[in-house]
């Protein structure tokens, strides 16, 4: 049986080489490829999805992803499956704290499922907010798939798989205090999972020193096992996460203006009532035109806000066709 490509030298040697030094101990020979268990784990896979029938839109899916044959065969050995909202919940647990979950990854030790939620929706548009749920879906399933990667590496290639993630989390502020959020049993898969499925292919954007660059690369060319990088995925779900954070941030920047608009106007309106002068009325209609005007505005941004969430949040029990 063909072996996968083996650079030439191996990525288990080149982290350790770079991450534990030793003089003297020759690594290249003995090391092997980060999670290759020679292409026997890929017909493995393959057989275990061989009675799966994806549908049409997993398909859809798969090909956005742009698996490789041995990523398709993880994939689909998974059984990936869409659900809506009270399946989904069933599969993957409810958080009951108003937050989302568009995916998740389980193995019970026999069988391993990636279940991803069908929004029902594919975009929203309204004004200048455009919000794209398809990629946001497409990019939860790499990121659910590479758990499922993770999860079929043995040991010490695990070890080294989360040396190497966590080297370059740590260089990356805003990662490493998400992850922190996540148990001990849960850091590393997740710091895995995070790293190919939303920052691999950009990490020249953050300062890294040249060691966590080499470890890059090499973590590189072994996602490159299973997947080919979407460009337009990644920048699709990266301006998805910009436009909660903009409307997050812009909408508490208009609350709180509004907070000292209202009390601006009521000192007005008070201080007209005592001197009912036409100077002091054309001032306070003014003000209360304006204060209306930006309220209007709030209200606006914050339906697109709530619609964006209500679509997300599968506990929502929002009636989609309302919207």
């Amino acid at each position: 049986m063909k072996k996968a490509t083996i650079p030439s030298l191996s990525i288990k040697a080149k982290i350790w080489a770079t991450l534990l030094p030793v003089i003297g101990i020759v690594l290249a020979v003995s090391a092997t490829l980060i999670g290759v268990k020679t292409d026997w784990q890929m017909l493995a896979d393959e057989m275990k999805a061989s009675d799966y029938v994806p549908s049409a839109e997993i398909k859809a899916i798969a090909d956005s992803l742009q698996l490789t044959r041995k990523g398709k065969a993880v994939f689909y050995a998974a059984r990936p499956e869409l659900q809506r909202s009270s399946a989904f919940n069933l599969s993957c647990g409810s958080d009951g704290e108003g937050s989302y979950t568009l995916g998740c990854y389980w193995n019970d030790g026999e069988d391993d499922r990636i279940v991803l939620y069908d929004t029902g929706v594919s975009e929203l548009s309204e004004g200048n907010i455009y919000y794209d749920f398809i990629a946001e879906r497409n990019n939860t399933a790499l990121h659910e798939m590479l758990h499922a990667v993770y999860d079929r590496l043995d040991e010490e290639d695990k070890r080294l798989a989360c040396a190497s993630a966590l080297a370059i989390a740590n260089k990356i502020p805003s990662l490493k205090a998400s992850l922190s959020l996540y148990s001990d049993n849960q850091y590393c898969s997740e710091a895995y999972a995070r790293i190919g499925s939303e920052y691999i292919a950009s990490l020249n954007n953050f300062n890294l020193d040249s060691k966590t660059k080499v470890i890059a690369g090499i973590l590189s060319e072994h996602f490159g096992q299973y997947f080919s990088y979407n460009y337009n995925l990644i920048a699709a779900h990266r301006a998805n996460q910009a436009t909660e954070v903009s409307l997050n941030e812009y909408l508490a920047q208009l609350h709180s203006s509004l907070s000292a608009e209202r009390d601006y106007v009521r000192a007005l309106r008070n201080s007209y009532y005592y001197n009912p002068t036409y100077a002091a009325y054309t001032r306070t209609n003014s003000a209360i035109a304006a204060y209306n005007d930006r309220l209007a505005t709030y209200k606006s941004y914050y339906s697109v806000y709530t619609r964006i969430y209500a679509i997300l949040d599968s506990e929502s029990g929002v009636n989609l066709a309302s919207l």
